[in-house]
């Protein structure tokens, strides 16, 4: 599946406002409360950083204020689709001490997400991945505990928590 035939089941989507293509070697990413998604630099304030050191094209689509903004579920932030992979990604900018109780509730906006996305897609012919980001001023991958590993292994998706992705 191409970005157009993916963008085809979400009509009426702006492109960057609603999705954008992403083709940089880096991307750092600030998720801003009730808006869509800024673009950083590596000394500013961060919560995710997207590495793609060989220069795909990356469909970045801002979910929760764009293609799920009307839904009364649950939803994650961010989606990223790149040559059929899906990242499910919830930023939660919390302190360390607070992260217990973020992550049961990211866990429950990933699901519904994913549950989502599967009534308008299939995603049978997809490697999902699900992904919580802590914010942190280096890059952390995490594998993620094993409960949560095998809850999501039910909706077919991998899973852990950082603020990095490599493509």
């Amino acid at each position: 599946m191409n970005f157009e035939e993916l963008l085809a089941n979400f009509p009426d989507l702006e492109k960057d406002v609603c999705y954008k293509i992403l083709a940089n070697p880096i991307y750092f990413l600030e998720e801003i409360k009730d808006s869509i998604v800024e673009f950083r630099s590596e000394e500013e304030y961060w919560n995710l950083c997207l590495e793609n050191e060989n220069l795909k094209e990356i469909l970045f689509l801002e979910n929760e204020y764009s293609i799920m903004k009307n839904e009364n579920s649950k939803k994650c932030d961010w989606v990223i689709y790149e040559n059929k992979n899906i990242y499910f990604i919830e930023s939660k900018d919390v302190k360390p001490r607070n992260r217990n109780k973020e992550r049961k509730d990211a866990v429950k906006q990933l699901i519904s997400t994913i549950d989502f996305y599967n009534s308008k897609i299939d995603l049978n012919s997809f490697s999902i991945f699900s992904q919580i980001c802590f914010q942190s001023k280096s890059r952390v991958i995490k594998a993620g505990d094993q409960a949560r590993k095998v809850l999501f292994k039910q909706y077919n998706s991998e899973f852990s928590e950082g603020n990095f992705i490599k493509f």
